[in-house]
């Protein structure tokens, strides 16, 4: 059984700006990151993992791009022709496997490996009395149950989405937005002082809510940050064409696909 963890922070409705299909979803000019960026916004340990960098043709002044990113950084579209969370969610987490589509959370439990889910509502699977789901109400709580799963889950994967933000942006409120996206960046801060070195922190967005938009999932790019303890300096992960570069990344991870690679896959660029 490996020792190998991987640590999911879902920082839900961050987007980086329009996706290309944005039309279709009534999202042209959507820009999550853009529209709270001069609203106070303070965030130097993700700057340092590269988020400014995503930007590098629409650098935004305030996440500026650094020469030796901490981490590796990209964006990812979403292809499920929906715009409701739970159905990009659906697309992250689900990956293709021969003639079937399985969730790679059922997966890594039916191979015996620890799955803790931190979230604001539950998530049922087929395995679920083998996946551990903790609902937390708020942001603080979220991070306290992570901070226990680190101490106490050695290996697997620990998935935790932050609820905050998205109520922040269903209020239209982008002052708040932003203050809490500071807070959520000091707590990232010390998330990184805790990783091991058997571990990868992976840094996302499920999906998007601009909250200079009228209270709706808007479609954007959505940011890839990884960091591995391991490496000094990250580099560019470029575009990936669905969300279930993620889901993907995990199977191959924990070595879940016996030797046939699924794709798109960024593992080995991050290794």
């Amino acid at each position: 059984m490996t020792h190998k963890r991987m640590i999911v922070l879902d920082i839900a409705s961050l987007g980086l700006g329009e996706a290309p299909d944005a039309n279709r979803f009534d999202s042209i000019g959507a820009d999550t990151l853009g529209h709270i960026a001069d609203k106070g916004l303070n965030v130097s340990n993700l700057i340092n993992l590269g988020l400014g960098n995503v930007r590098w043709d629409n650098e935004i002044k305030s996440i500026p791009q650094v020469d030796a990113p901490r981490g590796f950084f990209g964006k990812m579209v979403t292809t499920v022709d929906s715009n409701r969370g739970s159905a990009s969610f659906r697309e992250m987490f689900d990956y293709t496997a021969g003639v079937r589509t399985a969730s790679v959370m059922d997966l890594l439990a039916e191979k015996e490996h620890s799955v803790s889910i931190i979230s604001s509502f539950a998530y049922y699977w087929e395995k679920q009395d083998d996946i551990s789901m903790v609902q937390v109400p708020d942001d603080g709580k979220a991070f306290i149950e992570l901070s226990s799963k680190m101490r106490t889950q050695k290996s697997g994967l620990i998935y935790c989405q932050l609820p905050e933000l998205r109520h922040f942006a269903r209020m239209d409120d982008s002052v708040g937005y932003a203050k809490q996206l500071n807070v959520l960046d000091e707590t990232i801060g010390k998330v990184l002082e805790r990783l091991r070195d058997n571990d990868l922190l992976l840094i996302t967005s499920s999906y998007a809510i601009d909250p200079t938009r009228d209270n709706r999932i808007t479609r954007e790019y959505l940011p890839l940050i990884v960091f591995n303890p391991n490496k000094d300096e990250g580099k560019s992960l470029g575009i990936k064409r669905s969300l279930g570069a993620v889901a993907n990344a995990i199977v191959a991870f924990f070595d879940l696909d016996d030797g046939e690679i699924t794709k798109p896959n960024f593992i080995n660029e991050v290794m």
